[in-house]
């Protein structure tokens, strides 16, 4: 059985089977997305390259010198949209990783600082997060680390311009949608904790509507990072220790431990039950009891 820390309800939640380590041998493994396949792409940050792992779990190299891409998901036309860190913008390609090419890299003539962590809701409406990880203070144009919106239905070639909707992070890191997308979640990991703001039909935050989701306090530095629902509006989240569990009213299940400290997840497979996960020179597996919510354009 997979070892549960701070048991509080997440042991019934968990399948009988052991944490599994699916490969490792990398440098910072990151930004998980899962294909219907089975399949899954990921990336190594700090080695700058991106990976394909078939649903045979067969590991091969997809592109290097990625600009140190990270947190991903899928356009409303089947592309990949990804966050570059060092590269300082938003890209998409398609799913073999070529035909790589800017979306976003400027609001209000300003350059982004470094994109980490990017999600789509069903509208085509996506979320990124700019904190400052892969730029030096003296670089950085925008001195506020923000939550922006995209509108990817302007079409699928050509810049689209961000649309700031929120400013007062530390380190805006991990994001997720409720299971009905009216909830924006985002990590702070400089505050150790996760926000909780309404959304309106346009993607807007509703004035005022911001609160602490929850707070971390683990017993070692790292604060929450990458982050995802199932479709019981449960939020795990990956944080120092392992992935932190809550029930949707906030209430606190317990930590699913991980050997090295998780950066994100992704729900894969046919049934949404497996969440894959990245941590550090590794990546993981473990299966769960209820399905997890894909992104919406997931091919």
């Amino acid at each position: 059985m997979a070892t549960i820390l701070r048991d509080a309800g997440l042991s019934g939640l968990v399948e009988p089977g052991e944490l599994e380590c699916l490969a490792r041998g990398f440098v910072f493994t990151e930004g998980p997305l899962a294909f219907r396949d089975g399949s899954i792409l990921f990336q190594d940050i700090k080695a700058e390259k991106t990976y394909w792992m078939g649903s045979d779990r067969s590991v091969q190299m997809l592109r290097d010198r990625t600009g140190a891409a990270n947190g991903q998901t899928f356009g409303p036309d089947g592309l990949v949209i990804f966050c570059e860190q060092n590269g300082r913008r938003i890209s998409r390609m398609r799913i073999d990783g070529t035909g790589v090419e800017t979306i976003a890299e400027t609001w209000s003539g300003g350059r982004l600082n470094s994109p980490n962590d990017i999600i789509c809701r069903s509208d085509g409406i996506a979320f990124f997060t700019d904190p400052p990880y892969g730029v030096k203070p003296n670089e950085r144009s925008l001195h506020f680390q923000g939550v922006y919106a995209l509108d990817l239905n302007q079409g699928s070639s050509g810049p689209v311009s961000p649309r700031l909707v929120l400013d007062d992070f530390e380190k805006p890191n991990g994001l997720a949608l409720s299971p009905d997308e009216r909830t924006l979640y985002v990590c702070d990991t400089g505050r150790y904790h996760v926000r909780a703001f309404d959304l309106d039909t346009s993607g807007n935050v509703r004035t005022g509507s911001g609160r602490v989701f929850a707070r971390m306090n683990p017993g070692t530095p790292g604060g929450p990072d990458g982050m995802k629902v199932d479709r019981e509006g449960r939020v795990y989240v990956a944080v120092a220790e392992g992935v932190w569990v809550y029930e949707s009213d906030g209430q606190f299940l317990g930590i699913l431990a991980v050997p090295a400290r998780p950066s994100n997840l992704a729900w894969c497979d046919s049934d949404g039950c497996t969440l894959f996960l990245t941590a550090v020179d590794a990546v993981y597996r473990v299966r769960v009891r209820t399905p997890g919510i894909q992104p919406p354009f997931q091919v």
